[in-house]
């Protein structure tokens, strides 16, 4: 084996969790190595819709809990990493209507209001015509819809991109390679570092596991169950309109009762949004989903079936089996940390993620609770 390469850190995985740590860690002063076996950005975090939301999964009130510091992290990344890198990664904070069909649907929709309402968010019920007079793409025949004033758009591709050409500017630095197993063990669950498939090894005080739904694979390396699968997600892209359709999409738009959701994107296209299927590592996009999208999508603006298709994208998320992500300590481990799972959820979670990877890899705690997304209970479960 030929030690090439070495790093306080060793991170694999070079999506926005990872790159976001290693911005994190670098900022401190501490060096990081990212191992990618792709490219940065290549996987969900380069296609993702970017919808800061921490309501697309399951509500779960551990994640909640955490939503608000991660914002506050976006906002705070939205202003630092344009200084870092010039790059604008899309940030914008503009109202999202969650809109009800039906009268089921409204009751479904007060009931989610009333939750929301609990832990801490206000968000107004709007009758129709106050939903409508703040988007002409609005045409359904509504009963009523809430609106978010919390829920920030972004650019993911951009913003994991940023992060990691910020950290290399501290001394973080990217290696290409897929990570066969982690170097040898010593006393106390320690490792030396990862071994690369073409017999490098890389060395690192710390291990972070960031590899999205590939994360799963790594249960083989640290020796007790990493239940993480994918979820394929495809979404539809709308080329801009014309003058002669009106103007473009100034809020986000999703239906309770069907599910469909319309992104509006400052520096790219508008999305309609997501699958969820169960298809394993297959990242291939369908005319079924396109039609399925669009129908959906059609449910809340009938601009959709006039509007041009500019593309057609497809991620895979990570799902674990009660929906919460890992975040911690590798069962066992004294210096392996994992960071996956997060759903459909990634992009809104990661700074709150990093963040706590940062401390808990650098001094062994952290300010941010996680305990209830601690890695040992997939054991139990």
């Amino acid at each position: 084996m030929v030690a090439a390469n070495s790093g306080e850190v060793v991170i694999v995985g070079g999506g926005v969790i990872g790159c976001l740590t290693a911005y994190f860690l670098a900022i401190r002063g501490v060096k990081s190595v990212v191992v990618e076996a792709d490219a940065i950005a290549s996987g969900a975090s380069g296609t993702s819709g970017g919808w800061l939301t921490p309501y697309s999964h399951e509500c779960d009130p551990a994640m909640i809990a955490l939503s608000p510091a991660s914002l506050a992290l976006h906002r705070e990344l939205a202003d630092a990493l344009p200084q870092e890198t010039g790059i604008d990664h899309g940030f914008e904070e503009t109202p999202h209507l969650r809109c009800a069909l039906t009268e089921d649907g409204a009751s479904d929709l007060i009931e989610w209001q009333a939750a929301r309402t609990r832990e801490g968010a206000v968000m107004d019920w709007l009758a129709p015509a106050e939903a409508r007079a703040l988007t002409p793409w609005l045409t359904a025949d509504i009963v009523g819809a809430i609106r978010s004033d919390n829920e920030p758009m972004l650019d993911s591709y951009r913003l994991t991109i940023s992060a990691m050409q910020a950290a290399e500017k501290y001394g973080a630095r990217v290696l290409t390679g897929k990570v066969a197993g982690l170097g040898a063990a010593g006393a106390a669950g320690r490792c030396s570092g990862v071994l690369l498939e073409d017999g490098t090894e890389v060395f690192g005080d710390a291990v972070l596991l960031a590899m999205g739904p590939w994360t799963g694979q790594a249960a083989e390396w640290i020796g007790s169950p990493l239940p993480i699968t994918p979820q394929r997600g495809q979404m539809v892209y709308l080329a801009a309109p014309s003058e002669d359709d009106g103007p473009d999409l100034a809020v986000g738009l999703s239906a309770v009762d069907t599910g469909g959701s319309i992104l509006r994107k400052r520096l790219t296209d508008t999305i309609v949004a997501a699958t969820r299927e169960g298809v394993g590592f297959d990242r291939s996009t369908t005319r079924e989903a396109r039609d399925w999208l669009l129908e959906r999508g059609a449910t809340l603006s009938d601009r959709i079936m006039g509007a041009g298709i500019s593309g057609q994208t497809a991620c895979l998320r990570p799902l674990t089996p009660d929906g919460k992500p890992y975040v911690g300590a590798a069962p066992g481990w004294e210096n392996v940390h994992i960071a996956a799972g997060h759903a459909s959820e990634g992009i809104h979670y990661a700074p709150v993620t990093a963040m706590a990877m940062a401390d808990l890899i650098t001094s062994g705690a952290s300010d941010i609770d996680v305990s209830a997304l601690d890695p040992a209970r997939a054991i139990a479960g």
